[in-house]
């Protein structure tokens, strides 16, 4: 590989991941040409949300260079000291959602790229996707924004958010795995499915829901509990 060929920015995921094109072009699920891409033109911002996903490498570091690589070892220290559940989490994406109820991630690049929503709860690793559309509705509704949270333990009978390999996401009720075999219903309770767990890049648990008007386009300077006060 000629490196003076290749953009900073996929530098760096070839540094973190210490993989070939190959090897990356198979753990993504990506065509050669997609990667090719990256490499003479930059990442874009849904392959480094993707990458960031898979290998636990920090969003704003992939596409900037700033900041830290890590951030497992950040992750473990605050879930240790319990410190750090709460707080204002970044919309890093929006879905545009279809009557199957599956979306794409549409390119927020995220850690304030879209503003911020409150989290009583969320871990230090959370992100919020705002949703458009009416295929989960009324449990949430067109606008409102969902809180994923990595760090949190998938719970049967909660809402979870499946990313698949395919590169589709979808928010389902997470029912249990069985045999290798994801079990899922639809938010509005009207149709189950399933998917064999090779099909599936990640499952993150759903912490909140939040309404648009506690969402700010700023990082807030005043407290986070006093968003809840009427």
């Amino acid at each position: 590989m000629n490196k003076k060929t290749v953009h900073p920015s996929m530098e760096r995921v070839y540094k973190a991941t210490k993989l070939e094109t190959a090897e990356l072009v198979k753990e993504l699920n990506e065509t050669p040409q997609t990667i090719y891409n990256w490499e003479s033109r930059g990442i874009s911002k849904s392959g480094a949300f993707k990458v960031s996903n898979k290998f636990k490498i920090d969003l704003g570091w992939i596409l900037s260079g700033e900041g830290s690589p890590l951030m497992q070892p950040i992750q473990d220290s605050q879930v240790k000291t319990n410190t750090r559940r709460g707080g204002w989490v970044p919309v890093k994406s929006y879905s545009k959602m279809g009557f199957d109820g599956y979306y794409t991630e549409m390119g927020y690049m995220g850690n304030g790229g879209d503003g911020y929503v409150p989290s009583l709860t969320a871990g230090p690793n959370a992100y919020a996707v705002k949703g458009t559309g009416d295929s989960m509705y009324p449990a949430i509704r067109n606008g409102w924004y969902v809180v994923c949270d990595p760090d949190a333990e998938p719970t049967p009978t909660e809402f979870v958010e499946v990313q698949l390999k395919d590169g589709r996401r979808t928010i389902k009720e997470f029912i249990g795995i069985v045999g290798e075999v994801l079990h899922l219903l639809a938010v509005n309770g009207e149709k189950r499915t399933t998917f064999s767990m090779d099909e599936v890049d990640a499952i993150i648990a759903v912490s909140d829901i939040i309404p648009p008007s506690k969402h700010v386009h700023d990082y807030p300077i005043h407290p986070m509990q006093n968003i809840y006060e009427d």
